[in-house]
């Protein structure tokens, strides 16, 4: 009885020593537990060396993408700005003082001014702001001008009717019958009145020429404009104009 518990008691301790193994998780092992553990120290160096230096997975084609654009990228970067162009403006050339040109003594002052031209126009007077032209009928007018400051007639020695003769101011109209109409023959001025271009009693030898140019016919002290038949007479003494008639 006592050999039998002696072996109950002994079987007991073997299985409470192997279950006290298991819960403490050791294995009972003949062998090592690793090849690293049963290698000695200098084996395990060489071991982690060899490891470390496995070469490294090979790149996929999006991780490639990325480096490329990220290397053009710092190549673009570091590529100088290009340097700006300034364009400058050539200066410009010196040009030729221009000297104003003036007649010399005796010299003819046509040449040295702008001269203008005669038209058909230009023979014509503004009396009272009306504007009376040569070779019109006077009978057009006399309303807007009123009566005359002088008036003279005298019968013709041509046709059925009178010759007249209307004084307005320093201007003096003659007229004659022709066919009915009282053509304007004849306009003399010793006054203020002017003529349409502007030229006046006092109007300069300069000012003549800028307003009917520098071709008129000399007939003593007086320029004569012609055009077909009718003429600009004007009378001068010195340099300006003291007589304007108008006649064709």
């Amino acid at each position: 009885m006592k050999k039998f518990r002696k072996k109950i008691s002994f079987t007991v301790s073997v299985m409470l020593i192997g279950s006290m193994i298991l819960l403490s998780g050791c294995k009972a092992s003949d062998g090592p537990t690793s090849e690293i553990e049963a290698l000695p120290d200098e084996k395990v160096v060489e071991v982690v060396a060899a490891t470390d230096t496995q070469p490294a997975e090979p790149e996929t084609k999006d991780e490639k993408q990325d480096k490329l654009e990220t290397e053009i990228k710092t190549e673009t970067k570091a590529e100088p700005a290009e340097e700006e162009t300034v364009q400058t403006k050539p200066e410009p050339e010196n040009e030729p003082d221009q000297k104003e040109t003036v007649p010399a003594a005796g010299e003819d002052v046509a040449s040295f001014v702008s001269e203008g031209s005669v038209s058909d126009s230009d023979y014509a007077v503004i009396v009272k702001g009306v504007t009376i032209p040569l070779r019109g009928d006077m009978r057009n007018y006399t309303a807007s001008l009123g009566d005359p400051d002088d008036f003279a007639s005298a019968k013709s020695c041509t046709e059925a009717g009178e010759d007249k003769v209307y004084t307005y101011g320093g201007a003096v109209i003659y007229t004659y019958i022709t066919n009915g109409a009282d053509v304007i023959s004849l306009i003399e001025i010793t006054g203020s009145e002017t003529l349409v271009s502007g030229i006046h009693i006092g109007s300069t030898k300069e000012e003549v020429i800028v307003a009917f140019g520098s071709a008129y016919t000399e007939q003593g002290s007086e320029w004569l404009y012609e055009m077909g038949n009718k003429t600009i007479g004007l009378e001068m003494s010195g340099d300006k104009v003291s007589f304007i008639e108008l006649f064709g």
